[in-house]
C-alpha cells in the first residue's frame, strides 16, 4: 500500500497517482491519498483516476480502519505470486539498508515507468 500527501514538491498526489496506475509493476498497488484541503472536484479526480481512499487531516481513527480491506486484498494477492518472486519481495522489503535514498530510488522507478 502507498499512502501519500496531495500536496508534494515537484508533483501532486494526483501525478502520482497515475504514474503508479500507469506503471506494469505498481498498478495493482493500492494508493491512499491523504490531504488538509477539501475540495471535492480534487478528491473525486483521485478516486476516479484509482485510489483506494482520499483521507483528509487530520486522519482519523476511522479512516484508519477503512485501510484494514485494502491491506487483506494485498496480503491474497501477495500468497498468490510464485513464491520465488515473493521470496525476493521480502528480501528487499526486510533488507537491513534501507534508507530514505532507497526510497527515493524506488520512487524514481514508478515515475520513469
Amino acid at each position: 500500500m502507498i499512502i501519500t500527501d496531495y500536496c508534494m514538491p515537484g508533483m501532486t498526489g494526483y501525478d502520482l497517482l497515475k504514474k503508479i496506475k500507469e506503471s506494469k509493476y505498481f498498478k495493482d498497488i493500492p494508493v491512499v491519498i491523504m490531504s488538509s484541503e477539501n475540495v471535492p472536484s480534487r478528491i473525486n479526480r483521485c478516486l476516479e483516476e484509482g485510489a483506494e481512499e482520499f483521507f483528509l487531516k487530520p486522519v482519523q481513527l476511522s479512516d484508519v480502519n477503512k485501510l484494514r480491506p485494502h491491506l487483506m486484498k494485498g496480503r491474497c494477492k501477495e500468497e498468490d505470486q510464485p513464491n520465488n518472486k515473493r521470496k525476493g519481495m521480502e528480501e528487499i522489503v526486510n533488507s537491513p539498508g534501507r534508507t530514505r535514498s532507497r526510497y527515493n530510488e524506488g520512487l524514481e522507478v514508478v515515475l520513469s515507468q
